[in-house]
């Protein structure tokens, strides 16, 4: 596990970047949820186009087990990142073989992939807000479904 303090000769940029590579490689990529949460600010907040409202620690755990149920072999790749000051962009790529029913959508048994850009803001050397834009368009093409038959409630 990365260390979650500055190293010497690193600046808090760096720093930021590592702490939100982290978070998606204990979250998205491996459901390590109890080590997550040591790397999160106790009001933590989670926004995503992908549905309605806003989540804390505990939803955002929900949210990403319920999409790792559905696609078991899920990976998110981290495409670009980019740090200023206490904020980070990250440019994602979620791929994955889609294998039960999720939010309305039936599985199509293959390998579905799908864009996303999440802006961070970072307190304290730990991740305070989250807000994911999700490529939807992308994936409803990928599995032949109309826009209203996406389920955007969660």
């Amino acid at each position: 596990m990365p260390s979650s303090k500055i190293q010497p000769g690193e600046n808090m940029e760096s720093f930021n970047k590592r702490l939100v590579e982290h978070f998606i490689q204990l979250s998205w990529n491996s459901g390590r949820f109890n080590l997550l949460r040591h790397i999160v600010c106790p009001d933590f907040v989670y926004h995503t186009s992908f549905l309605e409202g806003f989540k804390d620690l505990e939803g955002f755990i929900q949210y990403v087990t319920e999409i790792r149920g559905a696609i078991p072999d899920l990976e998110v790749s981290i495409e670009d990142i980019m740090a200023e000051g206490n904020r980070v962009i990250s440019v994602s790529t979620f791929s994955g073989c889609f294998e039960k029913p999720l939010m309305g959508m039936e599985p199509n048994h293959r390998v579905i992939s799908f864009g996303g850009i999440s802006t961070w803001e970072i307190r304290r050397g730990k991740v305070l807000h989250q807000n994911t834009l999700v490529d939807i368009a992308k994936l409803q093409r990928q599995l032949n479904v109309e826009p209203s038959q996406v389920s955007m409630v969660g």
